[in-house]
């Protein structure tokens, strides 16, 4: 099976496309930025006036400061719908943050230099285009998993990490494949019950809200944990992908054991992954959330 896994992922991270394979792995921040542009163009293929982003390492860092980042976003990349408003919003918190330098350079094109801590600087082209131009193939799940570890953490330290697997379908059952997936081969296969996809959706979101800080951060103690924001981030990109996977796979079962909390309330510590196995005619697909320290 193909694994897919974010292009920060701690241990196996996914390989980046195209000629940024060649050079230094972007660090952190650059990657984060990198996904929420080629996601902006997947998420917005009708947009107009067309737009195309260029991405290139580089060790000149000059040019002018960028004010006011957000309105120099808008003005070159339309977004159609909330989501896309919403993307690229958080594009702009991104290009700004403190743990980040941008400067400008003088061109036609917005060309945008990102210098990070650890002096490596990437070289972002905005240009115009009669269309959008497709972001790299193959690289939606990745960029949706970048973002998804992004925004949701378990401590100061630990991320929640999301891998993807797809396969070929055949007749094998929802348990074989939770076993072709794992790390340790001969692991005991767990019971697997059936969900339907909004039982999934619902356990997803209800992962993104335990995994936002800044959900918690007026948050008293008293009564319910705040509700993730239906117009938030990672609400978007949360409901993304598992369309995406529905999409891919047109499952006729879909199974999950793990953390799954469908309802709120339902915890369980010993439980440190949730895994859904969706099994179709045109693919299989296993989505591991990992809630492990």
């Amino acid at each position: 099976m193909d694994r897919l896994t974010s292009y920060t992922d701690a241990y196996r991270p996914q390989p980046l496309p195209g000629p940024l394979a060649a050079g230094p792995r972007p660090t952190g921040p650059q990657a984060v930025v990198l996904a929420a542009v080629w996601l902006l163009a997947a998420w917005s293929p009708d947009a107009t006036p067309g737009w195309r982003a260029d991405f290139a390492h580089t060790e000149r860092f000059d040019g002018d400061p960028v004010e006011d980042v957000a309105a120099l976003l808008a003005e070159w990349i339309p977004a159609a719908d909330d989501r896309g408003r919403a993307l690229r919003a958080f594009l702009a918190g991104e290009l700004a943050s403190r743990y980040v330098q941008l400067r400008r350079e003088p061109a036609d094109d917005l060309v945008l230099l990102l210098h990070d801590w650890k002096d490596r600087t990437l070289r972002i082209t905005i240009a115009a285009a009669p269309a959008v131009a497709p972001p790299p193939q193959d690289s939606r799940i990745p960029c949706l998993l970048t973002l998804l570890s992004d925004q949701l953490w378990l401590n100061n330290n630990d991320p929640v990490t999301f891998r993807v697997f797809l396969g070929e379908p055949d007749a094998a059952g929802p348990g074989a494949w939770w076993a072709a997936t794992r790390e340790e081969p001969g692991e005991d296969v767990p019971d697997l019950r059936e969900y339907s996809p909004d039982d999934i959706r619902t356990a997803l979101l209800n992962v993104a809200r335990g995994g936002l800080d800044d959900l918690g951060a007026d948050w008293d103690g008293d009564g319910d944990y705040p509700a993730l924001p239906e117009d938030h981030i990672a609400a978007h990109v949360t409901n993304d992908l598992l369309d995406v996977l529905l999409e891919r796979v047109a499952p006729v079962a879909v199974h999950g054991t793990g953390y799954l909390p469908v309802d709120w309330d339902e915890q369980d510590g010993d439980t440190q992954i949730g895994t859904v196995v969706l099994t179709g005619a045109r693919a299989v697909a296993v989505l591991d959330v990992d809630v492990s320290c």
